[in-house]
């Protein structure tokens, strides 16, 4: 009690004297924790704030800054669209998107294309750009050569809005006139997509870019002597110009090295003219509906008017879409008599070349 009364009157007498002295030792303490306090608290506090977020909403998300490139298929929702743009870290809140496209009734009005945005920019800007279809400029597309149809079909619904169903959808020949004597049956335009870098429209759609792609073959290929004069010594004299397409989508497949090209070409053509089969395993993967290095005794004996491996003669349509250079080799191939080729196995991917069978098997054993 003593030590209470005297911290209460703080009186001068002995008692209150030993009581400051026993207080002492506690003063200092409280002094730094308010000290403490008052620096750190502040911090503390919005620690705790930024836990009970993460604790309702997730992970907050901190926008980075730059800028993003969006892509929208046709056909995505708002909802979707919202997604893809907090993906590309654009939004922070796709609740905040949804509720501002739904306050401008934008909601059902966003439109597909490829869109450019600064990450944390307002949400009414970018619902804008979505609605009125501003879209950025997508560049240049390049299709290389030796591509399928699907293949481009993919290329294509990576680097536009346009997917691949539609690609593949207006790439069919049904109503278009084809650049080829003997295409009036094909079903699609592959062999004729012609591989370029072609520079696109912010809109561009699937059937500008088919366009523009069969505009390009009929350029690319207008001096081309598509007569087969040059061959006749050694293919069957009746070829059409599209069978000469479809020997050239075989060359791109087949030959790595350029300078080899017209070789490939002149195998091909000796095999038709000598009654072979041409064996051409790029037509095997093709029926198989994908290209692949090594060929299994079940792929090789898969049904299909393209597998060369099972049926005589030509496959009923190109296997890719090749580039001039296989289509001048298969219209001027090699004068020699080589029936077989394999592959030497080296990084550059050249073929050994012969007419013996015995002198190809002892390759194919024994390649290098």
């Amino acid at each position: 009690m003593a030590p209470r009364t005297g911290s209460s009157h703080g009186g001068g007498g002995r008692g209150g004297s030993e009581a400051r002295r026993r207080r002492r030792p506690g003063r200092p303490g409280r002094s730094l924790l308010f000290i403490f306090l008052r620096r750190y608290g502040i911090f503390i506090v919005i620690g705790a704030v930024i836990i009970a977020a993460i604790a309702t909403t997730g992970s907050p998300r901190i926008l980075a800054g730059g800028e993003a490139t969006v892509r929208v298929p046709g056909g995505t929702s708002a909802g979707q669209i919202a997604s893809l743009l907090s993906d590309s870290g654009v939004i922070a809140s796709k609740d905040d998107f949804m509720r501002a496209a739904d306050d401008t009734g934008a909601s059902g009005k966003l439109k597909a294309g490829v869109y450019r945005f600064q990450r944390g920019e307002p949400v009414q800007n970018i619902i804008f750009d979505l609605e009125s279809g501003r879209q950025a400029s997508e560049g240049k597309l390049t299709i290389p050569e030796g591509y399928s149809d699907a293949d481009i079909a993919k290329l294509v619904s990576l680097r536009t809005p346009v997917s691949a169903s539609e690609y593949l959808a207006a790439s069919t020949a049904s109503g278009k006139l084809l650049p080829l004597a003997g295409a009036e049956g094909a079903g699609t335009l592959e062999g004729f997509l012609f591989p370029s870098t072609y520079s696109l429209d912010a809109g561009a759609n699937a059937a500008s870019l088919v366009s523009r792609q069969l505009a390009a073959f009929r350029e690319q290929t207008a001096r081309l002597d598509w007569s087969g004069a040059a061959h006749v010594r050694t293919a069957p004299a009746n070829l059409t110009p599209y069978q000469i397409l479809i020997v050239a989508s075989m060359i791109e497949r087949e030959a790595k090295v350029p300078e080899e090209r017209p070789l490939v070409a002149a195998v091909i053509y000796n095999r038709l003219a000598s009654g072979m089969k041409l064996e051409v395993d790029a037509t095997v993967q093709y029926a198989l509906g994908y290209w692949k290095d090594g060929l299994t005794k079940q792929d090789l004996e898969i049904r299909s008017p393209f597998n060369t491996r099972l049926f005589s003669g030509l496959p009923p349509a190109p296997i890719c879409n090749p580039g001039l250079a296989s289509m001048q080799a298969a219209l001027t191939p090699a004068k020699v008599d080589y029936l077989y080729y394999v592959a030497t196995g080296d990084a550059a991917g050249h073929h050994f070349f012969t007419d013996n069978y015995q002198e190809f098997l002892r390759r194919v054993n024994s390649p290098g």
